[in-house]
């Protein structure tokens, strides 16, 4: 394995998860119930980990994944999942906002070791600043949003933009992020050196994973 010079994160689900008063204040008025920040959190792996068992809703067969993901959330956490209520976080922004336990210690642990570290993203083109508004501001070489790009992964073109803005090649780059068919599946096209998994629950198969960021660094520091 070439050891890495770059490590670049996903943002929802490895980096923030959504915000559980941003989401309480959207589907209220149309369940009356607000979310709990755990739950909600636990939710997120719960959901994707479904989702990663069942192609059917993501590989373009039925294109309404994102509603379906939406509406799962609410359901594990809790919350009546309302058409209305789904329908108004698909159209809201600036939800994933609330930085996963660890997050930003872990990406300071990987810049202070010498590592160029970025960020690509399927996004709505706000990536950036809601990374900022999380507590990330200025912390990452490069931020590439699938809505600003055109390309979405798990494309592996999308990595590509990282890539040429960081100077590093492919091999040489890790990809850490929490969707088996859209991050490990793209990174592994992308010919990335490694992709981890973010599995704060235990949920997924898939190998190397960590429960935090904070485990990243040990991992790396292996690798060289």
């Amino acid at each position: 394995m070439t050891p890495p010079r770059a490590v670049l994160f996903d943002a929802g689900g490895t980096l923030v998860t959504m915000d559980a008063g941003a989401v309480g204040d959207v589907v209220e008025p149309h369940t009356g119930q607000r979310p709990d920040q755990e739950q909600l959190r636990a939710a997120h792996y719960t959901a994707m980990h479904e989702l990663a068992d069942e192609p059917e809703r993501w590989n373009g067969v039925a294109p309404d994944w994102w509603h379906w993901w939406l509406g799962r959330n609410l359901e594990l956490a809790g919350i009546a999942a309302e058409p209305e209520a789904v329908a108004a976080l698909v159209g809201s922004h600036g939800l994933w906002r609330s930085p996963l336990p660890g997050s930003r210690a872990g990406v300071a642990a990987v810049r202070e070791a010498g590592y160029r570290v970025g960020v690509v993203s399927n996004a709505d083109g706000r990536v950036e600043a809601d990374l900022a508004a999380a507590g990330f501001g200025g912390m990452f070489d490069v931020i590439v949003d699938s809505t600003l790009v055109g390309v979405a992964k798990p494309d592996p073109a999308i990595f590509g933009f990282a890539l040429d803005a960081l100077g590093v090649a492919a091999a040489e780059t890790w990809y850490v992020g929490d969707a088996v068919q859209f991050d490990v599946a793209g990174g592994r096209a992308a010919g990335l050196g490694e992709v981890v998994l973010v599995d704060p629950y235990g949920l997924a198969r898939h190998q190397p994973k960590v429960a935090s960021l904070t485990e990243l660094p040990a991992l790396l520091e292996r690798a060289r």
